[in-house]
């Protein structure tokens, strides 16, 4: 049984506000629930896995790693932040397509440089990503997905595209909606002049 001292001396460790992360909770930690895509070139994946892995650095303080701010070059003695830089690491490689690892897997990398190469992936060739999705986007059809699944698809494209400096607008999204509705809700079109002040998010609803 631990003496009073050594459990206020636990407490206080705990809720220390400059502590860094629990490097064992952080390597325990099952990160396909908390990022739960797999990135890769050919889906509409990028802003959704940014997003995941941005409140995961946040909620466990984790910035230091991905960002860079701390050069590990420095930290190869210190066990515990070797241990997260892996971690981080195997955590990249575990969301990402097996093309995606074979084009940025490198033994010599830190998490911050797995991190920057992905991300630059997407980001460093906007003008063929922004084609790519404006193909995608203005092509999206219902056919035979459901009503939600369709609308979600234009969702993640319409973020993608934002993520690159392009935001849709309201208007976009609901003509592009419309526009591919198959046949059997052919009538969401016509429904859309009963909703007053018509969103999309509104028009996803009134669809169902």
């Amino acid at each position: 049984m631990d003496s009073p001292g050594s459990s206020v001396s636990t407490r206080t460790t705990r809720t220390n506000p400059f502590a860094g992360p629990d490097h064992v909770l952080i390597r325990d930690l099952n990160i396909l629930g908390r990022v739960p895509v797999i990135l890769d070139h050919h889906t509409s994946t990028y802003y959704a896995w940014k997003t995941y892995f941005s409140l995961v650095f946040r909620e466990y303080n984790l910035r230091d790693h991905s960002a860079g701010s701390v050069d590990s070059r420095f930290m190869v003695n210190d066990d515990e932040w070797m241990t997260i830089n892996a971690t981080l690491i195997r955590w990249f490689y575990t969301t990402i397509s097996k093309d995606l690892f074979h084009t940025v897997v490198s033994a010599e990398d830190d998490a911050h440089a797995v991190w920057t190469k992905i991300n630059g992936l997407f980001t460093d060739n906007k003008h063929q990503r922004k084609d790519f999705l404006h193909g995608e986007f203005f092509a999206c059809q219902q056919h035979d997905s459901s009503i939600d699944d369709y609308c979600m698809h234009l969702k993640k494209l319409s973020d993608e595209l934002r993520d690159l400096g392009e935001k849709a607008s309201n208007e976009l999204l609901l003509s592009t909606l419309t526009a591919g509705l198959n046949d059997a809700f052919g009538n969401g079109a016509s429904n859309l002049a009963l909703i007053t002040d018509p969103t999309f998010l509104k028009d996803e609803d009134g669809a169902h």
